[in-house]
């Protein structure tokens, strides 16, 4: 009995989503198109050249202290020659947190910037879901999806890029 209403279950569900209507759209090839996006993108760019200069010039004073370091070492008695190893082994490590608050700054930098774009393109897709009169909109991105038969869907791209005013 339970099996059979289990089967009976399963039978409505699916007869269910095969009468729905969907949508599927390339959600961060709508993303890519808005004007913003060059901009969000020139940003992150400036701000990464920043970072990188900056451990450039780290490293490069790494660099010149390792190299003094090693050429005068066998001058030094044995305490200035451990306090200095001690001092390049701080400056390395602060060159390793430093380079991953970059990576951190940066993730945060652009999920910051680019969360409006996001908020933009959500609700585009809500109100082309609303007045479409579709059930749900599938994101085709990072291949999601098993398959999507492109007979029983609608590829809802052109509608987004005319509801956000894109070329």
């Amino acid at each position: 009995m339970k099996k059979n209403l289990l089967v009976l279950l399963t039978l409505i569900s699916m007869t269910a989503v095969a009468q729905s209507k969907f949508g599927y759209v390339s959600y961060m090839e709508i993303v890519k198109a808005l004007p913003e996006y060059n901009l969000v993108e020139a940003h992150l760019d400036e701000l990464q050249a920043k970072y990188e200069a900056e451990i450039e010039r780290s490293d490069r004073e790494f660099n010149q202290k390792y190299t003094d370091f090693i050429e005068e070492q066998s001058q030094f008695p044995d305490n200035i020659r451990i306090k200095r190893h001690k001092e390049l082994q701080e400056l390395m490590e602060i060159s390793m947190e430093f380079k991953a608050e970059v990576n951190r700054a940066m993730r945060e930098a652009r999920k910051e910037m680019m969360k409006p774009l996001y908020e933009k393109v959500d609700e585009a897709v809500m109100r082309v879901c609303v007045d479409g009169g579709y059930d749900y909109i599938l994101n085709t991105d990072n291949r999601m999806y098993i398959a999507i038969n492109p007979n029983n869907g609608t590829d809802i791209t052109d509608q987004l890029k005319k509801e956000l005013k894109i070329e």
